[in-house]
């Protein structure tokens, strides 16, 4: 009965940590370097006022990143990359009405969630006079889904190096097949494609700023619903729109930088949100930052959600319980150090998210009684040579 949150982990766990800068012309990587990071995604327990009957622990998800980067010629560079991630706890299951009317959330069994996914991906990019152009391929596996996906991005730089234009393309082609089908009567196999593009422009707006805006589109199609949730039936089309600006500004006296950055995104299964991101890196000795990040997020609900499951409703109705699908709001806050010794290079990073209706700024008709609230920690180290 598990979902897809991992893959969104791995994402976030990707973000760099880096001061802001002045843009340098496109050139390959001078040395090798190879990165590993470890990471720890502790969701919080339910309570039994949440949970009437079963298991209350829910995902407790390690993950392990690899980077390998390597210049070829003068010309080009190789990336590599590896994740292998361990999943371990419940999710929920179905909603019902408790003895009050109010939804109660039925996990997934006692025997909980054991699972892991392995991925690789390999790339190379070729760096010109005023740009690069890239590629990659990818493969991810798991005892129940199996994607394979492509990607090219290529930038182009103006007006002495100080605007950028980056373009990139994507396509992900995934097949799924539930590990319990034949017992709970599940989908025996199914499909899903998921194609992105991508545009953002990147400006030096003076030796201590620089702002940057992208715009993303995404269309997915094929099986789209849940099948580890008993009453789920979703669109088999879903249509995403991001738009985001980010502005970075360096106090020198200050010897800091502060960045922010909104996001905006909408979908066709009614979604909308909102997304702040305020983040400070203070340089504490020329071989110490540290990083505070604070984040608020709020979305509305699909126009098919429900927070108690109608099992008199076919399953040819859209309809989902799914928590991420509600109404709610998060917010979250974290703390990183960044350590530089030339050769070697160490993160540690601490965060916290707190998701709740009561943070919503839209209208919250039917709250979930299953939104999460969890710790990540992680430590990455990176050896150049």
């Amino acid at each position: 009965m598990k979902n897809r949150s991992s893959r969104s982990l791995i994402a976030l766990s990707a973000s760099a940590i880096a001061l802001p800068g002045i843009a340098k012309a496109d050139a390959p990587p001078f040395n090798s370097s190879l990165s590993y990071k470890i990471s720890n995604y502790q969701e919080d327990d339910l309570t039994r006022e949440q949970v009437p009957f079963g298991e209350l622990e829910r995902y407790d998800i390690d993950v392990h990143q690899f980077q390998f980067v390597s210049p070829l010629g003068s010309d080009y560079a190789l990336f590599i990359d590896a994740n292998h991630e361990n999943m371990s706890g419940a999710s929920p299951w179905f909603s019902t009405a408790g003895n009050d009317g109010q939804p109660v959330i039925n996990m997934s069994g006692a025997s909980g969630i054991y699972d892991s996914r392995s991925e690789i991906a390999i790339g190379a990019r070729y760096y010109g006079a005023t740009g690069n152009v890239g590629g990659a391929i990818g493969y991810s596996e798991e005892n129940d889904y199996r994607a394979k996906y492509v990607r090219m991005s290529g930038s182009r730089n103006f007006n002495n190096d100080l605007s950028t234009l980056t373009m990139s393309l994507s396509h992900s082609d995934d097949a799924i097949f539930p590990s319990d089908a034949e017992r709970f009567n599940r989908v025996r196999d199914k499909n899903k494609r998921t194609s992105s593009v991508a545009v953002s422009w990147s400006q030096i707006l003076n030796p201590v700023a620089s702002f940057q805006m992208a715009l993303s589109l995404t269309d997915q199609s094929g099986y789209l619903s849940d099948p580890y949730k008993l009453q789920d039936s979703r669109p088999n089309n879903k249509n995403q729109i991001a738009f985001s600006n980010s502005l970075r500004y360096y106090f020198i006296d200050m010897e800091g930088a502060l960045q922010g950055e909104y996001r905006y995104y909408r979908d066709d299964f009614g979604i909308n949100s909102h997304t702040l991101d305020v983040s400070w890196f203070q340089n504490v000795t020329k071989s110490l930052k540290i990083v505070p990040m604070l984040r608020y997020y709020t979305q509305s609900a699909a126009d098919f959600y429900t927070n108690i499951d109608d099992f008199l409703k076919p399953l040819s109705e859209n309809q989902s319980s799914d928590y991420r699908l509600s109404a709610f709001g998060a917010v979250s806050g974290g703390l990183s150090f960044v350590a530089d010794f030339g050769g070697w290079a160490a993160t540690l990073t601490a965060e916290r998210y707190v998701a709740n209706a009561k943070y919503s700024s839209f209208a919250v008709n039917q709250p979930s009684p299953g939104l999460v609230q969890f710790t990540r920690l992680s430590l990455g180290v990176n050896y150049t040579f």
